[in-house]
Parts: C-alpha cells; structure tokens; sequence
C-alpha cells in the first residue's frame, strides 16, 4: 500500500511538472509571438502615425524617394519652392477617387533636397494600430485625440461647409463634411495643419 502510494504521488508531481513546463511553453510563444508583430492589426502599407507616418511615406523623407515609390503625381500644384502633389486611387467603395496628397518644400537653406512636411489621405484603408481611420463622427474623433481644436471652416465647391480641426501636439488634423471626416492629415507634432491648407484647395472659400 505504501508503494502505492508513492508511485501515485510520484505520477501526480510529474503531470504537475509537464502541465507547468506546457503553460511556460505556451506564455513564452505567446511572448515571441507578440513580440514579433504578428498581432498588429494594420498592415504597414497602410498603418497612420500621427507625427510621424503614413504608410510607406515619412515626414521629412526626400521627395526623390516618395517619387521612386510612387511615381508621378496625378495632379498638384507648386510655387516657390513649395508644392502639393496628389496621387489618385479609384478602388474606394463609394466609387470616388481616394486622395493620397503630399506637401514639400526645401528641406534648408541649402535649396537642394525637397523633403516631406505633411500627409493627407482620404481612404479608409489607412488607419491607426488601434483602428482610427476616416468616416468617424467629430465626437468619435473627440474621444481618440481630446486635445483637438478646430482651426478653421471653408465652403467647398458644392457650398458644403468642411470643417478643419487639428490635434496639433499630436501631429495630426482632420476634416469634417456633415459630421463625419473625410480626411486625415499627418504633420510634425506641434506644428499647424492649417499653414500651407490653401495650397491644396484654393478653390474652397474661408469662412470668417
């Protein structure tokens, strides 16, 4: 009876051990596994981070590199030194042309290299790691970036009032049309979205 039951205690300290080293095991993939990036909601191409990204294109990256990546710009406009160039894609649900906008000028004094100073989308595809993106109302947007602050009010060409706000120290604006956002902009952090905003649309009139 009593080698009985030190065989018993001897099976039980062993499924112990194995259950302990299983769940170490699993705790230690999960680990790696989260580590590794594979838990990320957003796939790159299409990941916005505010200051800083959207996509495959950076802030002060060299306009000669967004060029290699995408090619001539399907519209824009340009004036000393500075420029807006605007990349068109027609595979947006509500069949209207997706806007992938970009903002130079000359990185310094220097007057040779043009660099990245702001980046505009419109598409629902890019969005924040936590899944922000456009189409949310102003009060959804309120929520994610409580710091916001409208900074100005335009009548488009539709007489549609659009409204720009801007989460200025988080590095990235918005604009509204009837409630809902139509765009996102990504700039440096603690800098205006609305300096170079006529640029882009000058055909869209203040509002005083």
């Amino acid at each position: 009876m009593k080698s009985l039951k030190i065989i018993c205690l001897s099976l039980s300290i062993g499924l112990a051990a194995c259950q302990s080293a299983q769940n170490s095991n699993h705790q230690q993939d999960s680990l790696e596994h989260l580590e590794s990036g594979q838990e990320k909601i957003v796939d790159s191409r299409f990941l916005v981070v505010p200051g800083r990204s959207v996509g495959e294109i950076s802030l002060r990256e060299d306009m000669t590199e967004v060029g290699e990546k995408l090619g001539r710009p399907d519209a824009g406009d340009a004036a000393m030194g500075k420029a807006w160039g605007i990349w068109y894609s027609n595979d947006s649900s509500n069949g209207q042309k997706d806007e992938l906008a970009i903002y130079s000028s000359y990185r310094d004094t220097s007057m040779v290299i043009k660099d990245v100073k702001q980046i505009r989308i419109t598409s629902s595809k890019f969005r924040t790691q936590d899944g922000f993106t456009t189409g949310l109302s102003e009060a959804d947007t309120k929520l994610k970036f409580p710091a916001m602050e409208r900074v100005s009010s335009y009548l488009n060409q539709n007489k549609d009032t659009v409204m720009v706000y801007d989460a200025r120290q988080d590095g990235i604006g918005f604009e509204f049309l009837k409630g809902k956002s139509i765009s996102l902009t990504v700039h440096p952090m603690n800098q205006s979205v609305n300096g170079t905003y006529l640029t882009l649309h000058p055909e869209w009139k203040p509002i005083e």
